[in-house]
């Protein structure tokens, strides 16, 4: 069973509770409800279909499908994580670094799926990310905004993403080019 950390589920059970309307309800099970229903220890692992039906109902309901929206959060949750639990890893100067240890960082929320870094120069990298949720863009726009929001953290400066193949279009895995300059 894939399974991912509260720490990532909270934030998306948070908007659900506070809806009164239902408008949530269509999106997630029993069990879903269930699980969310109950306190959502960040240190916990979760199942990973809760997690993506929480989140696929905030991105219906309150994103309204928008994955550039989607992106925003990420940036929004990058600059959380990374400024807070993760501060003492974020050096100035150094973005690339950063770059390099993304898997390990994904590794504390996902227990599944795989990301390699290639560097094709100081300031460049490819991001192979396969073994995750190929049918759910939402995630990786998710991903995408974090590591641009922590990539200026960073220093990283006129930073760009491309998507040169996407899983949810039919690629073997998602790979995603990005680059900055200092």
């Amino acid at each position: 069973m894939m399974r991912a950390k509260g720490s990532i589920l909270v934030d998306f059970v948070k908007t659900i509770r506070a809806d009164k309307s239902g408008a949530y309800d269509p999106y997630l099970t029993p069990e879903d409800k269930e699980i969310i229903s109950q306190r959502i220890l960040p240190s916990a692992w979760y199942p990973y279909e809760t997690f993506r039906r929480c989140f696929n109902a905030v991105f219906q309901v309150l994103a309204k499908r928008d994955l550039e929206q989607v992106r925003k959060w990420g940036r929004i949750y990058g600059e959380a994580i990374m400024g807070s639990i993760y501060k003492g890893l974020i050096r100035q100067g150094d973005p690339l670094e950063f770059v390099k240890k993304y898997e390990i960082y994904i590794r504390n929320f996902f227990d599944f799926g795989e990301l390699k870094i290639e560097e094709e120069a100081p300031a460049q990298v490819i991001i192979r990310i396969r073994g995750f949720d190929k049918n759910f863009p939402p995630l990786y726009y998710m991903m995408y905004g974090w590591l641009e929001r922590t990539l200026e953290l960073c220093g990283a400066k006129n930073i760009k993403v491309e998507f040169l193949e996407r899983a949810w279009e039919g690629g073997e895995e998602t790979k995603i080019r990005i680059s900055w300059e200092f």
